[in-house]
């Protein structure tokens, strides 16, 4: 005999609360000042619509893929659905916003915002140093690869936010993917209604875990994958492994996995939104209508299984109409979490329904979920996804991520300047030679020379410096013969101090040379890399 509705709603709620005093114990949002002049997004807007809702992440996507730019994502910890992450005067900021921090609005960039709010994008300008609540950097854009079977349904939900088609692979299904052709340069894996198979999709065991690779399924694609298991690999006595992702058990178990979709009824809305803070929930309202097509809408872990511990249950349904008859729930209606519950895996979305595309707001609310959880696996993966490299002289390995600092990786002491200055000191030239003899080392490799000074001066001057303190160094490295495609960069003046020692600050010369430094930022040539490099 079942549980009364007041059991399975008391059972929801104490469900509910032990995951939110477990997500917030591991909450990473920390207070940073944003300088006065930063661009800060509002995207909790009502009534949301593709050009105030979704066309942001176009905009986040552009300046990310073409600028050497880091923004701030904003979201209050402690908010409820929907509730205020900050205030600027008598605007609010609803579910999260992207700021883009004013050392990097150029004139160029501050054009390409512009350009994007004659499409529906609204912002405003700080006008003065705010403290706020940033829950993550966003310094990579996704690259998104399109599952050759189904991929044509996610195409709309990149029309909505204007995203380019080179971020997903074009418009035809023969610049797609199939499972074992993922690698190291894919960044998240899109397979909507799919019908996977463990000897075509194994290899998203591996990608997952050893490249990071993210993987959203939607509709039935996401209980049929999660069922999947067999050998690791063709060889006597291989591993069993199976594509359990974000539910428990052990590989190739009768209990481990999902209910399948046809041995269950369908959920029925309302559905309850959890988590406010999380990133993939930062979106308004309810997504509830726009989730109730297709062939799976909702995710039942089996009767003697549960959802992983670090799974995160955005939405669920508490009154699922086959709990506890076949599964002991929570039925999950959108659920995330790391591959296998590794914090060191790439991250996995099941999102219910076939389709969620439209110009409603509940359509908005779940392609939002989809984008945040998009830009968030991508940043996940660059801090996670190591590339290991050899030294020039072959002698040690050292691991790096695409946005480390390849001074630091190989060990060498800041580049600094002399103050007023924009000539390399001996010592610095050392440096840079074996960053140039590295860089023709590995092809693959592209940097971006961020230089910085210190507060002394004024600060129109200090931009100026710093530029100069790019050019040089840049000239060095390409007459080192470092090719000049290779290389980007932009002096950031005193906008990006390591320390206090800002204006009419005192601080000793030695605090003041910390900032007077120049960064080489990694990023990876996707185009000729193979993933083989030197190990």
């Amino acid at each position: 005999m079942g549980f009364s509705l007041q059991n399975r709603n008391l059972v929801a709620i104490l469900i509910a609360l032990i995951l939110f005093f477990n997500f917030s114990a591991s909450s990473q949002n920390k207070t940073e000042v944003l300088a006065k002049g930063s661009y800060a997004i509002n995207m909790g807007l009502v009534p949301q619509t593709h050009g105030n809702a979704l066309k942001p992440y176009g905009l986040i996507y552009e300046l990310l893929t073409e600028y050497p730019v880091e923004i701030k994502w904003v979201i209050e910890p402690n908010k409820r659905k929907d509730g205020i992450d900050f205030k600027l005067e008598d605007e609010t900021f609803r579910s999260s916003s992207f700021v883009v921090p004013v050392s990097y609005l150029t004139d160029e960039v501050k054009q390409v915002i512009s350009s994007w709010e004659t499409k529906g994008v609204v912002g405003s300008y700080l006008d003065e140093d705010t403290a706020l609540p940033v829950f993550s950097e966003l310094s990579v854009a996704p690259k998104w690869t399109l599952d050759k079977q189904n991929g044509i349904i996610a195409l709309s939900y990149f029309k909505a936010a204007e995203i380019p088609a080179s971020a997903f692979g074009g418009y035809s299904s023969q610049n797609w993917k199939l499972p074992e052709e993922l690698d190291i340069c894919d960044d998240i894996f899109v397979m909507p209604h799919a019908e996977p198979k463990f000897e075509t999709h194994k290899n998203l065991y591996f990608w997952n875990r050893d490249y990071k690779g993210a993987i959203w399924a939607g509709c039935h694609a996401g209980s049929q994958l999660e069922n999947l298991y067999g050998p690791a690999s063709e060889a006597k006595n291989a591993e069993l492994i199976q594509l359990n992702f974000l539910s428990a058990g052990t590989a190739g178990a009768r209990t481990t996995g999902l209910v399948p979709y046809y041995e269950h009824r369908f959920a029925s809305p309302p559905y309850a939104h959890q988590f406010p803070s999380d990133p993939v929930a930062q979106y308004i309202g309810k997504s509830d209508m726009a989730l109730i097509n297709g062939s799976e809408r909702i995710f039942y872990p089996k009767k003697a299984n549960i959802w992983r511990e670090s799974a995160r249950q955005i939405i669920i349904d508490p009154t699922a109409p086959d709990v506890p008859e076949i599964s002991n729930g929570p039925g999950a209606i959108l659920i995330y979490g790391p591959g296998f519950g590794n914090p060191k895996n790439g991250l996995v979305m099941y999102q219910a329904s076939h389709d969620f595309s439209g110009n409603k707001p509940e359509n908005i609310a779940a392609m939002r979920a989809f984008f945040n959880w998009s830009f968030y696996a991508s940043e996940v993966k660059r801090k996670e996804n190591i590339i290991k490299f050899q030294n020039i002289n072959g002698d040690k390995i050292f691991a790096a991520r695409v946005g480390d600092d390849l001074a630091k990786m190989l060990n060498l002491d800041p580049i600094l300047f002399d103050l007023d200055k924009a000539e390399i000191k001996p010592k610095a030239a050392s440096h840079l030679d074996e960053i140039a003899a590295y860089m023709i080392e590995y092809p693959e490799l592209l940097i971006d020379i961020r230089s910085h000074t210190d507060s002394r001066a004024d600060d129109a001057y200090n931009l100026k410096l710093s530029q100069q303190r790019v050019k040089v160094t840049r000239d060095y490295l390409i007459q080192s013969g470092v090719d000049v495609a290779r290389i980007s960069g932009r002096g950031y003046g005193e906008t990006e101090l390591v320390n206090d020692c800002r204006n009419g600050i005192p601080c000793s010369e030695a605090s003041h040379e910390r900032n007077r430094r120049s960064e080489f930022i990694l990023s990876i040539n996707c185009d000729i890399y193979s993933g083989n490099l030197k190990l």
